[in-house]
């Protein structure tokens, strides 16, 4: 490992844990990252990928998004190959959205947000079907694609001297005199000064040991991939149980709600139906073909909003676990790499720390 700085073990490299890692090594830490499987992670290929800070978003967990929003920007100057779109999204009419209240409250919070009608529809999205009078679009919001960025800050950590363990799972934390001061590892301890779990569900068990386990759940999420076809959407589009968007590839995504979590009792039922939807919603002249669906466990806190830092009586240990990893990958990647080198917490992680939760072990 280069650097002299201290020496700090990151378990997990889905795309929070590869960013914080990204970031730790390029600010001199002496880096190990442990990954069970292979950089990606378990719940990051799964994603929509969306990037964004809207919908029913508290004020404090809006302005914690809208900034890590801008710093895709940072990170893809940094990284140039960075596979990101920030094209803007479309809301189209649906359920429980009222799309007038929606515009109005997130301009009057600084987002970059129009009401439009079905001409402007239109000129956006000239293959959309679906056919409505007014939407709601979102100018700065994207997506990432979220396994290969978490594949290349991992692989950009490791340029840059950080040690990655691949394919070797976490078992335990030790501690040693009151302090988290490595993770077991094959049966083996890797000794570091700092540990930081990104483990997304896999983090309570790991915890649980040091005594600290914070309320995650797992809900499912459904994507319906199609093979790549000509380009035929330019943003993402978010319509009444059903949200898409076009990767760079060609492929098509489709999920069935905005949060990717319902109807998952017959996944191959749910998979055809989405794909119908997907189908109807879209004019193309090439036929759209179903490739696959993918369900992915999200981990998911208690309150829903983040868990980032430093739980209460553990010295060592640093925890990041969210829902929303792909829109907070930059921002928390720096705002947790200043905290374990520096002692200096972002006021904007402020709300999200992990003492908001007894965590007691068994509670």
């Amino acid at each position: 490992m280069a650097g002299g700085g201290p020496a700090v073990a990151v378990v997990g490299a889905g795309i929070i844990g590869a960013s914080i890692a990204w970031h730790l090594t390029r600010a001199g830490a002496r880096v190990r990252i442990i990954e069970a499987a292979a950089p990606g992670g378990v719940a990051t290929p799964n994603s929509f990928s969306w990037i964004n800070s809207n919908f029913s978003f508290a004020r404090d967990y809006f302005e914690l998004r809208h900034h890590s929003m801008g710093e895709w920007r940072r990170l893809a100057g940094a990284l140039p190959h960075l596979p990101l779109s920030l094209s803007g999204s479309l809301y189209l009419p649906a359920a429980g959205l009222d799309l007038e209240e929606f515009v109005a409250r997130n301009s009057a919070w600084g987002y970059r947000i129009d009401l439009i009608g079905a001409s402007e529809i239109e000129q956006l999205e000239p293959n959309l079907t679906l056919k409505a009078d007014m939407a709601a679009h979102a100018h700065d919001e994207g997506a990432a694609e979220a396994e290969d960025v978490a594949r290349l800050l991992t692989q950009a950590a490791v340029e840059e001297g950080a040690e990655l363990l691949q394919g070797m799972p976490a078992e335990t934390l030790s501690c040693s005199g009151g302090r988290i001061d490595g993770v077991r590892v094959g049966g083996e301890l890797v000794a570091a000064d700092e540990v930081v779990v990104a483990a997304g569900v896999a983090t309570p068990d790991l915890l649980r040991e040091a005594g600290y386990v914070p309320p995650i759940s797992s809900p499912p999420g459904m994507l319906v991939h199609t093979k790549p076809i000509a380009p035929v959407l330019n943003g993402l589009v978010l319509a009444d149980g059903l949200h898409m968007r076009q990767k760079a590839s060609g492929e098509l995504l489709a999920g069935c709600d905005f949060q990717g979590g319902t109807g998952l009792d017959d996944p191959e039922e749910t998979a055809n139906n989405l794909m119908c939807e997907l189908g109807e919603a879209i004019g193309t002249n090439e036929t759209l073909t179903f490739e696959r669906y993918s369900v992915g466990h999200r981990p998911m806190p208690e309150d829903g909003v983040p868990i980032v830092g430093r739980p209460p009586g553990l010295s060592g240990l640093y925890v990041a676990v969210m829902h929303s990893g792909v829109t907070l990958c930059p921002a928390v990647g720096a705002f947790a790499t200043r905290e374990i080198l520096e002692g200096d917490r972002d006021p904007l992680l402020g709300p999200f720390g992990p003492e908001r939760f007894d965590g007691a072990a068994g509670a």
